[in-house]
């Protein structure tokens, strides 16, 4: 079974979509506070995205096996140049996505399936979602590749190792607060007194692109590549 969930009838009976289910996998909206702590709990970076803006909790059988969340890239003005036409409300960043060691098989491609499809009713003015898998990681998004997305190519990326935690090269010249206006988070504050003692490391980035519309698909600026199936074989 497969479709929205919806909330209860508000004051004048309507009902809004507060999630969606595929199959025996349940994706439900939640706070970020409760994503949060999902996601520093079971993904291997123990840390959040502070400006993510979707939170999501999934479920099979009743029991809470990952999370989800979704926001803006670090530099959202950047979509144009990947789908034509996009504005920064056109596209979200899939930032974390992490699950409990016993959850159901394919129970990641189900999810990312129902968070696609909830994404168009919750947030209609996106049209597609960007993933990237880490080669630090020793993944290249096999995860992505079982959901359908588009494999867009990779690209080389300087990380920042700093007592066990990783950073993106962004950090390094980013000041406090940004020219968005957005605060640095807890993190970035942390990198910023310490950088000095920071490793540079440089992998490859493989991208991965939804497209959720026609439009964006018909727009897609980057070319569309056959699927790595290793990362020693990856297209660089």
């Amino acid at each position: 079974m497969s479709g929205p969930i919806q909330s209860d009838p508000d004051l004048f009976g309507l009902r809004k979509c507060i999630g969606w289910t595929v199959n025996d996998i349940r994706v439900e909206l939640a706070e970020k506070r409760v994503v949060d702590e999902a996601i520093k709990r079971l993904h291997y970076s123990g840390s959040v995205v502070w400006a993510s803006s979707v939170h999501c909790l999934v479920f099979a059988s009743g029991q809470m096996v990952g999370a989800i969340q979704l926001g803006p890239a670090m530099n959202p003005a950047s979509g144009g140049s990947i789908v034509t036409g996009s504005s920064v409300d056109s596209w979200l960043e899939l930032n974390r996505m992490a699950f409990t060691p016993d959850r159901p098989a394919n129970c990641g491609t189900q999810a990312l399936s129902a968070v696609c499809r909830m994404v168009r009713h919750v947030k209609p003015s996106v049209e597609w979602i960007q993933s990237f898998a880490d080669e630090r990681c020793q993944k290249f998004g096999a995860v992505y590749q079982a959901a359908s997305f588009l494999y867009c190519g990779a690209h080389v990326s300087t990380f920042y190792e700093l007592d066990g935690e990783w950073f993106h090269k962004s950090a390094w010249d980013r000041p406090l607060v940004d020219k968005r206006g957005w605060g640095c988070g807890p993190k970035l504050e942390r990198f910023n007194r310490e950088k000095h003692r920071a490793i540079a490391r440089t992998f490859r980035q493989f991208r991965y692109i939804r497209c959720l519309t026609d439009r964006a698909r018909k727009n897609l600026a980057l070319p569309v590549l056959s699927y790595p199936k290793s990362i020693v074989g990856a297209h660089g």
